[in-house]
């Protein structure tokens, strides 16, 4: 049985009460949810947990052909604001480098899109390449991608997104168009 002030996300229940607390807690760290701490699928979780992301335009539309795009990451707010034809179509937060990591200023070219990208250059906890989903290349080895948004500059110079406002970018931009990391 697992301690009463841990709860564990429900997709992994059955594992941890066959591999006892202890073990299964040390498992699953990333999984294992903080005490007392709100089901992924309860409201408090969502309430907390979705992202602040404005919608302006309807995504279901498509592209306008020969409409460029925009994608600008504004450092100092650590908001990013994605346009086509110059409007606005959605708007969010980023989580970009930190101090000791900056993410590169200035105007830049979609270099490629990868959408199961891994990093070359760090690994995770299992010692295996990073994931960066939804990667946007934008200047050597800098990318706008999915990832955890602390809510300031963390990362190692990439420009984290929130998945869902990484998809959408993703699969909206094309190599060639602009992005403009200003502040």
């Amino acid at each position: 049985m697992l301690p009463e002030n841990r709860r564990v996300n429900p997709m992994y229940q059955p594992l941890a009460y066959a591999l006892g607390p202890v073990l299964a807690l040390s498992l699953l760290a990333g999984c294992a949810l903080e005490p007392n701490a709100p089901l992924p699928d309860s409201p408090e979780a969502q309430a907390v947990s979705k992202p602040d992301s404005e919608v302006v335009s309807p995504s279901a539309q498509p592209r306008k052909k020969g409409a460029g795009a925009k994608l600008t990451i504004r450092i100092k707010s650590q908001r990013f604001e994605y346009r086509e034809g110059g409007e606005l179509v959605r708007a969010g937060d980023v989580s970009s480098g930190s101090r000791e990591h900056p993410t590169p200023k200035g105007s830049f070219r979609v270099l490629s899109k990868e959408k199961d990208k891994r990093s070359g250059s760090y690994t995770n906890d299992f010692e295996k390449p990073t994931p960066m989903p939804y990667a946007i290349q934008f200047k050597g080895p800098y990318y706008v991608h999915e990832g955890w948004l602390p809510g300031h500059a963390d990362s190692h110079g990439c420009v984290r997104l929130h998945y869902e406002d990484a998809r959408f970018v993703f699969e909206r931009i094309r190599v060639g168009d602009r992005v403009a990391v200003v502040d």
